[in-house]
């Protein structure tokens, strides 16, 4: 699964960011910030934000237009572990008719056993407790070398 996590990483996807804050202070804010500054496109959700790192801001994942919603292979997610099993029941509507979506991704502070079983079950791989940023800057370098850039 860490090298299928690493190809998807390596192509630098789309990625969905559900919680992302407006506030440069926040973590949220600084992750989309990174991943922005190294290829990946991202996609806000946050129904408090017209706009989020010049990107436009979604509501929900399901508020995402279709074409859109198609380009996804990750959804990264900034919420409490509440909150998350209503983003992955999206999550899960979203994989039905996007073939390319492959990656559950719950940051620390938004894990929710029952949110990974109910991703897992619908055929995503689910990342659970690290930082999509931490695992990109760790792997950096082996994907340089790997000539994955």
């Amino acid at each position: 699964m860490v090298s299928e996590i690493l190809k998807v990483l390596s192509r630098k996807p789309t990625v969905a960011i559900v919680g992302l804050s407006r506030n440069p202070e926040k973590y949220s804010y600084r992750v989309a910030t990174y991943l922005k500054e190294n290829g990946f496109k991202i996609i806000p959700v946050n129904p408090n934000a017209e706009e989020i790192l010049n990107e436009k801001s979604y509501e929900s994942l399901l508020k995402i237009p279709l074409e859109l919603q198609k380009e996804i292979e990750i959804i990264n997610v900034f919420r409490s572990p509440e909150a998350v099993l209503e983003v992955v029941k999206e999550a899960v509507k979203l994989k039905e008719t996007n073939e390319n979506l492959k990656i559950f991704w719950m940051q620390p502070g938004a894990i929710n056993e029952k949110a990974k079983e109910i991703a897992e079950k619908a055929g995503f791989k689910v990342i659970a407790g690290a930082c999509i940023m931490v695992v990109h800057k760790k792997f950096k370098e082996k994907l340089k070398k790997l000539n994955l850039k």
